[in-house]
């Protein structure tokens, strides 16, 4: 196949070459609304999934530095004289194994913990990146054994030693071969299916209803506000966080993205014409997660896991910052026309109190392209050495919206290198997309991908591979999802990963429904989204109301609240048009109210069908009351009427109006 090499100059002032597979194609243009069209035989497992030849690399590399250390372990354990050095090289074979050797008590003391240190370290290298401690505990459990070996060693232990490794490592490939083996009958078996159910499933779509035409019901505009008051809060409070780590799913930065995410959601579906404290929200939220205590966690994973002082957190690695704030900052600008962060060091990333980092929404967008395409799985690290599915879709989607309002062409050139990486690197056989591969060993850990990262997955890939997104939907709504003979909602076969809110590390399938409800909102089941809501909030995390009146469901995670509130909000293909095509640009030029008090109004519906005047639903947050309305980009010195008063705009394009909101209060800003 032909290839294609770009060059583009790199941060660092040199040329980087980008080389690619195919010449990026013209794509036909997207309507106003919705994502890119696609035949349903499109969304058949390809034959080639999970058979990728960069991870089979990695695999085999892998093997063959082990074989090295297992022959060099062995041999010198067999022929050297020194007992120091023939306990230490067989600990080579396996962490610990010398001090088996060794045989005294202090040895067998030390062999125990390092068993116990095994699943230890290796959890902090998944958890952090860290392979230094798996490293620190192998070779240090070696050097021990050789500093503990007395006059003479337990010669059966090579041949213990020996046989064990092969014998583990002969399990873990015959493991592998029968998953696979059935992952391909799965395949076949479900791509019998596959087109029709993607095909019912879309002609079934309750559409989204028509721009300008919704508004929030109290309930969920109750929710809107506590995600408000989240994002308002000052830098140092963590009030409204789960604060337990800044290395895993748990992290706040990712609340933080969430905030910024779900709010301008609630902007371009409902309110275009606000911007005032739901705006100010999302800027602060995007400001709070490049804040010290939020992104010292880089400083240890490029440590520990890159042994480097280069602390720099978007130019290598760490899509999980990258792509998280890139969609958050692109869904914001949208939302708004805020362009602020497109400016030249308008992003201060704080890693410590010397070491900070000014960079901008394009940097961003520069660097996820320039990885992706530099890579050699294409999707690139989260924590250094541990590539994430997730991370990468949203980064993805991150590109389409740079793309988008940039004017870069990143997201065509790549995307059907990130396609093909996608189905052939990081999805299974049997057509699952797996949530995480080591990039320098090219394994994956078992057990990880389950309902809940396949609901998130599928929602996250509408923007741009629409056909996966839907395979995907459709294996989790025809497979997992399933109603009793009493008409209630179930979620069937559940792995470990689904047992588990992955925002406070809390065990009960719960928080799933938070996940199943947003799926089922962008690809338009309003029968699942409801029913699921309504478990979530009655069954599982009841609702409750806080001292300000907003409303939360008790004990799920700040991260799955998020997720819950999109799926209150959203509607057929809502978060692909959000990254796509945003608000209606009618809407988008036409008066904005800016100014208006938290929370004594909530703001239901702020829509321009005309550019020149503003509809509006509004709810007293307190009591009601006369509250002042201040509007922005009026007709300078223009005339307008809210009911009976007359506002006049200023030079500015300012005015304002005082306004009684009792209950639902519709109002409306005309042209005099």
């Amino acid at each position: 196949m032909a290839t294609q090499t770009i060059t583009k100059p790199s941060l660092n002032g040199h040329v980087d070459q980008y080389r690619f597979e195919k010449e990026p194609q013209q794509q036909e243009k997207l309507h106003a609304q919705g994502w890119a069209k696609f035949a349903f035989s499109d969304v058949l497992i390809p034959p080639s999934a999970g058979l990728g030849l960069t991870k089979r690399y990695y695999q085999r590399r892998t093997m063959f530095q082990y074989s090295a250390l297992y022959v060099l372990g062995l041999w010198c354990f067999q022929n050297l004289k020194s007992p120091a050095a023939r306990a230490g090289a067989l600990g080579l074979l396996f962490p610990g194994a010398g001090l088996i050797a060794v045989g005294n008590i202090p040895a067998t003391l030390a062999f125990l913990v390092t068993l116990i240190g095994i699943p230890v370290t290796l959890f902090v290298w998944f958890a952090m990146g860290g392979v230094l401690f798996p490293l620190l505990l192998w070779f240090g459990s070696a050097l021990l054994a050789a500093a503990l070996a007395g006059d003479s060693l337990v010669d059966s232990a090579g041949l213990f030693w020996g046989t064990t490794c092969i014998a583990m490592v002969s399990w873990a490939v015959w493991k592998s071969a029968k998953i696979n083996a059935q992952g391909k009958i799965t395949q076949e078996r479900r791509n019998k299916w596959l087109p029709g159910k993607v095909k019912e499933q879309t002609e079934h779509a309750t559409p989204a209803p028509a721009p300008g035409s919704r508004e929030l019901d109290l309930k969920t505009l109750r929710f809107v506000q506590h995600m408000i008051e989240r994002g308002l809060t000052p830098h140092a409070d963590l009030s409204y966080h789960d604060v337990i780590d800044q290395f895993q799913t748990g992290a706040v930065r990712y609340q933080l993205y969430g905030v910024v995410d779900s709010l301008s959601l609630y902007l371009t579906h409902y309110a275009p014409g606000f911007h005032g404290y739901a705006a100010e929200a999302c800027r602060n939220s995007i400001e709070k997660s490049l804040t010290k205590r939020i992104m010292s966690y880089w400083k240890w994973e490029r440590l520990t896991g890159k042994f480097t002082t280069d602390y720099d957190p978007i130019n290598y690695d760490n899509i999980m910052v990258t792509g998280y704030l890139g969609v958050a900052i692109g869904l914001y600008s949208s939302a708004t026309g805020d362009r602020r962060y497109e400016k030249e060091g308008a992003l201060d990333f704080v890693i410590t109190d010397k070491h900070h980092f000014k960079r901008s929404f394009g940097d961003l967008a520069d660097a996820m392209y320039r990885n992706m395409a530099t890579n050699d799985y294409c999707l690139y690290p989260c924590e250094p050495n541990w590539t994430y599915s997730l991370c990468n879709l949203i980064g993805m989607a991150g590109l389409i919206i740079s793309s988008r309002l940039l004017g870069n062409d990143y997201a065509e050139k790549i995307k059907p290198r990130f396609e093909r990486a996608l189905e052939d690197e990081m999805t299974e056989p049997d057509g699952r997309i797996l949530p995480i591969r080591s990039e320098l060993t090219g394994l994956t850990i078992p057990g990880l991908s389950g309902t809940l990262s396949d609901c998130i997955n599928a929602m996250n890939l509408t923007a741009y591979l629409p056909h996966i997104g839907s395979r995907v939907w459709a294996i989790i709504r025809n497979e997992h999802i399933r109603y009793t003979k009493d008409g209630k909602l179930d979620v069937e076969d559940l792995r470990g990963a689904d047992k588990m809110d992955p925002g406070n590390y809390k065990g009960g399938i719960g928080s799933l429904r938070a996940f199943v409800a947003g799926c089922a909102a962008e690809f338009g089941d309003e029968q699942i989204r409801k029913d699921a809501l309504e478990q979530l909030d009655t069954e599982f995390f009841p609702v409750e109301a806080t001292e300000s009146g907003a409303f939360r469901n008790k004990g799920l995670s700040a991260t799955a609240q998020v997720v819950a509130l999109m799926g209150r909000l959203m509607r057929h293909q809502d978060l692909a048009n959000a990254t796509l095509h945003g608000p209606d640009p009618v809407a988008m030029n036409g008066p904005i109210l800016a100014d208006v008090k938290f929370p004594d109004v909530l703001v239901a519906k702020a829509y321009s069908h005309d550019s020149k005047g503003l509809d509006m639903v509004l709810y007293p947050g307190k009591e009601a009351g006369v509250f002042k309305l201040g509007f922005e980009r009026l007709t300078p010195g223009g005339k307008y009427t809210v009911g009976n008063q007359q506002v006049l705009a200023d030079n500015t394009g300012f005015g304002s109006a005082e306004v009684a909101i009792k209950g639902r209060t519709a109002v409306a800003l005309s042209p005099a």
